[in-house]
């Protein structure tokens, strides 16, 4: 990731809208990310952990623009920008929401419906950040889409519901590993199967054997796009080869099949 050190200052500046910046992330890495980026940029960063507390820092900073999370325990983006929108003094606030890609369908329908114009997708790279912080904060401010609440909260339980059964997934596949795993400490295979697991593994690419690494240590697929900066359909293509090449028909089984080599 390459972080253009010779960024001109603070885009925008030129007019008088602060060029302060509130990142909303539940998750440390997340809010320190964005916080070198804008700052390089010469962005004012302050960073909140929860809706709650980024809504009581809009109210006191009043900062020029809004990066927040979609995500978030107790108080997640979206039920932040209701209640920022909701009061008059921070009404006029942009937001920028920001998602990983399996819900991005999702999070546009409802960033258009509530008014949020710009949509950060994971992972990004630093020019994405700067150039939609820039964008949200030269445009005008104008009126604020309502959206009909019964929709809202129907759009809304739809996208958590997406999220949860991507969540489920990756534990079954984790606890199914696990089990795995504990079955082979216990009762080592036959000395056939790793002969012919490691003839299928020697087939695979340089970075088809660091993604199924990556499988093994129980990295999803956007961690694994995130680390190697890669496109998260990159990722998948990637995935797809691994299982036809060995033999398997998801990542537990690829998993297993890597460990047994």
């Amino acid at each position: 990731m390459k972080i253009d050190m010779g960024t001109e200052a603070r885009p925008g500046a030129e007019d008088d809208r602060s060029t302060s910046v509130l990142i909303v992330d539940d998750e440390v890495a997340e809010r320190e990310l964005l916080a070198t980026i804008l700052g390089h940029a010469d962005y004012l960063a302050v960073t909140a952990d929860t809706g709650e507390h980024a809504l009581r820092l809009a109210r006191a900073q009043q900062p020029g623009l809004i990066i927040a999370d979609i995500l978030m325990p107790t108080m997640d983006g979206y039920e932040l920008v209701r209640e920022l929108r909701r009061d008059p003094d921070t009404a006029h606030i942009p937001v920028v929401f920001y998602t990983a890609t399996y819900v991005i369908d999702e999070v546009r329908e409802l960033a258009d419906a509530c008014g949020v114009a710009d949509v950060l997708v994971k992972p990004y790279e630093p020019d994405d950040v700067l150039r939609i912080a820039a964008d949200a904060l030269a445009r005008p401010s104008g009126g604020v889409a309502q959206l009909p609440s019964e929709a809202f909260h129907r759009e809304h339980l739809r996208m958590l519901n997406a999220k949860l059964i991507q969540k489920v997934e990756e534990l079954r596949e984790t606890v199914i590993l696990a089990c795995a795993l504990r079955r082979e400490s216990v009762s080592p295979p036959e000395r056939s199967w790793d002969v012919g697991a490691d003839a299928r593994i020697e087939t695979l690419s340089p970075r088809e054997r660091e993604v199924l690494g990556m499988i093994v240590d129980g990295a999803s697929n956007g961690d694994i796009a995130a680390s190697l900066a890669i496109a998260p359909s990159t990722v998948q293509s990637h995935i797809k080869r691994i299982f036809h090449k060995l033999g398997v028909k998801n990542r537990t089984e690829a998993a297993v099949r890597y460990i047994r080599r």
